[in-house]
């Protein structure tokens, strides 16, 4: 088992001149905006819909993006046949859609997210993540008083005891996994 930090967020298809983009579904977009930054055509091609990876098949050219969005990370809308996407950070900057804003929309429809820091927050792979990976593998240890998280490489000390390996993410400085948030000890 592990402790899911990904949200699936629905997403809205955008046509920015001739490059397909994703904005996250129920914000408002003020086409007014883009049109100042420079794009000559908009419109909307879907919306509400998930996205996910590419086909490791699909063949994409990582200069395939709209000049004034650079494409952190192209992905799919899984239809018949698939629509190849772009994800740009910029794209939300230049239409003031901030992590803040993103927490602040989908909060109010899921609890999971409540109490994170919006500074958690990150987009990655057509979902919305809550903290970061661990750079390494973690595991729960009974101290004789509570349970902590210490990263599986450290030694343990004479009381304490492994429990077992967690999978999980860092928040706020806990370890936050299916057991709820943990303290983290490194030493």
């Amino acid at each position: 088992m592990s402790y899911d930090r990904e949200i699936d967020i629905p997403f809205d298809v955008l046509r920015l001149d001739d490059y397909t983009y994703l904005a996250p579904h129920g914000i408002s977009i003020q086409a007014e905006t883009l049109v100042r930054a420079g794009v000559d055509r908009i419109s909307l091609v879907n919306r509400n819909v998930t996205v996910g990876p590419l086909d490791p098949d699909e063949p994409i050219n990582d200069s395939d993006a709209h000049p004034l969005f650079p494409v952190d990370e192209f992905l799919s809308v899984k239809s018949v046949p698939p629509l190849l996407t772009r994800f740009s950070y910029k794209l939300l900057q230049v239409l003031g859609i901030t992590m803040e804003v993103i927490y602040n929309y989908y909060s109010e429809s899921n609890k999971k997210i409540l109490n994170v820091e919006p500074s958690q927050l990150s987009i990655a792979r057509g979902r919305l993540v809550i903290g970061e990976a661990s750079s390494e593998p973690m595991m729960i240890v009974w101290t004789g008083a509570g349970f902590v998280v210490v990263p599986s490489s450290t030694p343990l000390i004479s009381q304490e005891e492994a429990v077992e390996e967690a999978e999980g993410s860092i928040t706020g400085g806990k370890f936050r996994c299916k057991y709820g948030m943990l303290d983290i000890v490194r030493r």
